[in-house]
């Protein structure tokens, strides 16, 4: 095998002897063969499967907990109205984008044909599983532009073997907007910026954190054209969605725009699983100085506005964004989505594993803190909720034992995030003298 080009960011170019290349979407790779890609992906996607059928038998006949089946309850309501003439957004409210209906009403069909509650929920966890599997293939696919074909395959069984993620894609929805993200990621490594912008713009009508990646898209693109021409082409396409899918229900029932607001939960109090609520723990229960939980809220708000911004600026100033650079700016986004709001729901995890796969690949240290991250989140929820804590409260009264315990726990569990975060994106140098003195880049390859 050739050597790798010199930037761990450059799209990886090799030269070997094969007769055979492989190519996928005008992308050429000269030391892969059409035989390996297809082994690759039959192999990732046998691991998908089964990785859910074990998390499904370990979680109720290891752990004795529970398969979450609440949102696809929600999900059932949402949908039977419709069989009596009316239209959800407009006769009744449903909490979440429009986009959403379309696994649900596809998985509703065979349940409405044979008149069985079981068949959705069987037909439901079948759709998320193959967008799932989309997932892994993008993984992968986006793996090869940044690595060889050994650490992509890799990175597409890290995602494969995330435990606690397949646990989330089996009981929720996520699994749609995370696909139509990276398929959106993916069409934009390899060049197709429309379709990139598609998936972006699309993912925010399924459920509006994938536009977090738009911005970046957007500069990522500019790079080879112009920004303006970008911007536009971006907005075009955002307001092509809008004006199909959001327009007019907005126009029919203007309280549809609810949905689309980022405070999902904003009338709720602060849920006791975020790292919102951890730091208050310790401000205000384990200290004593007597700062409210909407203080402390306030001002993570305050820091997810300023960073968002922050990585918007270094995005723009970074002259030859690349690939790898592209895929830590959209991780660093989600996150921030995810860390600093007081609404938390575990399976948030789905929204940005698929990138830390792609970015804890190269190092085995890595690896072992996106693993434990997983343990964490597992034991979290579904094996804690309930019995240690609820949405709103520990289970065990303040000073308690299990309090405490409590406490730590999701310490030790944000911390972890935390360190697996910064290993996954630990920047370069130039990089780090850019945040610090919020400088331009210089010849653009650092970072």
């Amino acid at each position: 095998m050739g050597k790798k080009n010199k930037d761990e960011n450059s799209p990886v170019t090799r030269k070997g002897k094969r007769d055979t290349a492989s190519t996928f979407l005008g992308t050429r790779f000269d030391t892969l063969d059409d035989g390996t890609v297809k082994r690759h992906i039959c192999q990732l996607i046998a691991v998908s499967i089964a990785a859910k059928i074990l998390i499904f038998l370990a979680t109720v006949m290891v752990f004795n907990s529970f398969m979450d089946y609440f949102d696809i309850g929600v999900y059932l309501t949402s949908v039977t109205p419709i069989l009596t003439g009316q239209l959800p957004y407009i006769h009744y409210s449903f909490e979440y984008p429009v986009l959403t209906f379309i696994p649900i009403i596809l998985a509703f069909l065979p349940a409405m044909l044979t008149r069985n509650i079981a068949i959705f929920v069987l037909s439901f966890q079948f759709l998320m599983a193959v967008c799932d599997i989309l997932i892994v293939l993008s993984v992968y696919l986006i793996g090869l532009k940044i690595y060889n074909e050994k650490a992509a395959f890799f990175a597409g069984l890290i995602y494969a073997t995330a435990f606690s993620t397949a646990y989330f894609v089996l009981t929720k929805s996520d699994a749609f907007p995370s696909a139509i993200l990276m398929l959106g990621l993916l069409f934009t490594v390899y060049g197709m910026n429309t379709r990139g912008y598609a998936g972006a713009a699309a993912g925010f009508f399924a459920k509006m954190y994938p536009a977090a990646a738009l911005p970046f898209i957007v500069l990522f693109n500019a790079k080879k054209t112009s920004l303006k021409e970008e911007v536009l082409s971006a907005g075009k396409i955002f307001i092509a969605f809008f004006l199909v899918l959001l327009l007019p229900l907005a126009i029919i029932n203007p309280a549809t725009i609810r949905t689309y607001l980022f405070a999902t939960g904003g009338t709720v109090g602060v849920y006791v699983n975020t790292a919102t609520y951890t730091i208050y723990a310790y401000l205000s229960q384990v200290l004593s100085l007597g700062i409210s939980a909407d203080i402390v809220s306030g001002a993570m708000y305050v820091m997810m506005g300023f960073l968002l911004l922050l990585l918007v600026y270094i995005a723009y100033t970074d002259r030859e964004i690349r690939e790898k650079t592209l895929l830590k700016f959209v991780l660093c986004a989600i996150f921030c989505l995810v860390f600093f709001t007081k609404f938390h729901s575990p399976q948030y995890i789905v929204w940005y594993t698929p990138l830390l796969a792609l970015l804890v690949a190269d190092d085995l240290m890595k690896v072992g803190l996106f693993y434990l991250s997983q343990v964490l989140a597992y034991i979290e929820f579904p094996l804690m909720f309930g019995f240690w804590y609820q949405n709103l409260a520990y289970s065990n009264p303040q000073g308690t034992m299990g309090w405490y315990l409590t406490l730590v726990f999701f310490t030790v569990e944000y911390i972890v995030l935390i360190a697996l975060m910064y290993y996954a994106i630990r920047p370069r140098e130039g990089f780090v003298v850019r945040l610090k003195g919020l400088l331009p880049a210089g010849d653009g390859k650092n970072g």
